[in-house]
């Protein structure tokens, strides 16, 4: 099919329109989205992506994510982790996300989670459901965390409710008791070390404690067991307060009748 000139005319004017929309297109990049002082220097701006506001959103999204890696793996842990001389070394590398002067902190405390461990089977899981950022700078952050912690251990090797010998009716392998989904709430502080964001403090911020680097109590005394922010909460077979005050109130009257 041969075109006429006034049909080749038309097309070649199309052409011109989107090569000059096309030019327009550009040049509103590099004045809007680059930064420097010549075109060279806008150019590499580009090629860079080092344009207004793009180091901004890359740093939130680093902080995000260290975020929800940190608070997951700083409440898992279980039997699996320990190695065999009954540390928590798997557990321990979460140090790596933390500054030097958190990572001190935390490696002084981590031995009380080791111990649930090894001599009780304690198990705990960390969940993420939200990370937010609250506040931001060159070189410093705060963000907040939300989710959930479930604590579990072996079900105690005890007698049935029909009075059976633990022996006959011992629980199935296993079978472990669970705190069920606790929530919680975390704000961290973090900061920029060579370029990379680290861990420098947990806030729980609906336990009214102190941060995790600061003491929540004075200092024990020898022979007690110090605090510590870690969540474990071991198991305990210890009959309750309101049982023993029962037994005792009870031996009391039988006392007096006689």
């Amino acid at each position: 099919m041969i075109e006429s000139p006034s049909t080749r005319r038309a097309i070649l004017a199309v052409l011109v329109l989107l090569v000059v929309a096309c030019l327009g297109a550009v040049v509103l990049i590099v004045l809007t989205r680059s930064t420097g002082d010549g075109l060279g220097e806008r150019l590499s701006s580009l090629q860079d992506d080092a344009v207004p506001g793009a180091s901004v959103s890359e740093n939130r999204e680093q902080l995000l994510s260290i975020s929800r890696t940190f608070a997951t793996r700083f409440n898992t842990y279980d039997e699996s982790m320990l190695d065999a001389e009954g540390h928590l070394t798997e557990y321990a590398e979460v140090e790596d996300l933390m500054t030097p002067k958190f990572g001190g902190v935390f490696a002084d405390n981590v031995g009380y989670a080791e111990e649930t461990v090894s001599q009780l089977g304690v198990a705990s899981k960390g969940t993420v459901y939200a990370v937010g950022v609250v506040s931001q700078d060159e070189d410093s952050a705060a963000v907040l965390v939300a989710g959930t912690i479930e604590l579990s251990y072996p079900v105690p090797d005890e007698g049935g409710g029909d009075g059976e010998e633990s022996e006959e009716n011992p629980p199935a392998d296993g079978e472990r008791l669970s705190t069920g989904p606790q929530r919680f709430r975390y704000e961290l502080s973090l900061v920029k070390v060579d370029g990379n964001w680290l861990v420098d403090d947990v806030d729980d911020i609906d336990d009214g404690l102190p941060p995790f680097s600061q003491p929540s109590i004075p200092e024990t005394e020898p022979g007690e067991t110090p605090p510590t922010n870690l969540p474990t909460t071991p198991p305990s077979d210890a009959p309750s307060t309101e049982s023993t005050e029962s037994t005792e109130s009870t031996e009391s009257t039988e006392g007096g009748e006689q």
